[in-house]
């Protein structure tokens, strides 16, 4: 199964689940010997010198003395009693509803005032309702027609405009006109528009030469580059396959020696989500397979060990490096 596994290197303090040692030589004395205890700690002990034989005609050795036996363990403490629990409290009784308020009676209407007198305005009435609108006046009788005014002065005749007749040289089909003097105009053989060139809305503009834009440029389609040698862009972030609203692949492709083939680095966006590498890729294709992936690190702060990590990190050869100075590898 696939983990964080630790990176044995000086200093380190390993947990291994075992240990193989092979081709170990032979030594004449083991004065420190390595131990294991129960609990798979290892470590190191001195050896125990034998007593001496006595002294036989021949000078026999002594046998070795006998080591000393290990202590028990002791008891554990009995468990602690569990408290009891405490009764529940008892409900307390809901509250009665509130009677409804009764409804207010309606106010009276007021008086309406009397209707004013023809003519003369009459006085205002007590307050209450507006008195009826008076009858209207008779119109006036209309104005005689005033006379009729002298007719103007005849205005000056306008000059005569120029011709408009533009004298064109060096003309040819399609070519675009640019002013001499006002009068006159040069047909630009290295200017060429077609109506209908396009590949969608028909217009297609051909220039052959440089050409310089002072300001803005806005490129409201696909723009395409070719031999191009030097790129040089002062945006510090690319942002590629712009409009996407879905999952994909994508990254870059060095053309080696087969025309628009050559290695790509680019995203794998469809399957492992990491970073890759592949050759011999096709710089139209859509899909991207690597064949070996970027290895990312992890850093480590405080305390936080390498199952902390994002699950995207969590992939073959990811490291991850702890405060302590800990390395680890996923695999």
């Amino acid at each position: 199964m696939a983990d964080w596994k630790k990176v044995i290197v000086s200093g380190s303090i390993a947990e291994l689940q075992g240990i193989n040692l092979s081709n170990l030589s032979g030594q004449p004395t083991e004065g420190t010997v390595l131990t294991i205890n129960a609990s798979g700690v290892v470590g190191t002990k001195e050896g125990e010198a034998g007593t001496s034989g006595t002294s036989g005609t021949s000078g026999a050795n002594g046998t070795s003395g006998t080591s000393g036996i290990n202590g028990t363990s002791g008891t554990s403490g009995a468990d602690g009693s569990s408290g009891s629990s405490g009764s529940s409290g008892s409900s307390g009784t809901s509250g009665a509803d509130g009677a409804g308020g009764s409804s207010g009676s309606s106010g009276t209407s007021g008086d309406s005032g009397t209707s004013g007198s023809s003519g003369s305005s009459g006085s205002s009435g007590s307050s209450g309702s507006s008195g009826t609108s008076g009858t209207s006046g008779t119109s006036g009788v209309d104005g005689g027609a005033g006379t009729s005014g002298s007719s103007g002065s005849s205005g000056s005749s306008g000059s005569s405009g120029t011709s408009g007749v533009i004298n064109v040289s060096n003309p040819g089909n399609n070519r675009v006109l640019t002013d001499i003097d006002g009068s006159s105009a040069n047909a630009e053989s290295q200017m060429i528009f077609t109506t209908d060139g396009g590949t969608e809305v028909g217009g297609l503009l051909g220039i052959t030469g440089d050409v310089v834009i002072s300001h803005n440029l806005t490129v409201q389609g696909t723009a395409s580059f070719q031999n191009s040698e030097n790129l040089l862009i002062k945006d510090r972030f690319i942002l590629l396959a712009s409009g996407s609203t879905s999952a994909g692949d994508g990254g870059i492709v060095i053309q080696q020696v087969d025309q628009d083939y050559g290695d790509a680095f680019a995203y794998d966006g469809l399957s492992s989500l990491r970073w890759g590498v592949t050759s011999s890729f096709h710089a139209s294709g859509s899909g991207f397979t690597p064949d070996a992936f970027m290895a990312t690190v992890v850093v480590g702060s405080g305390g936080a060990l390498p199952a902390s990590a994002a699950s995207r990190y969590q992939q073959a050869g990811n490291i991850f490096t702890s405060a302590s100075g800990d390395v680890y590898i996923y695999s």
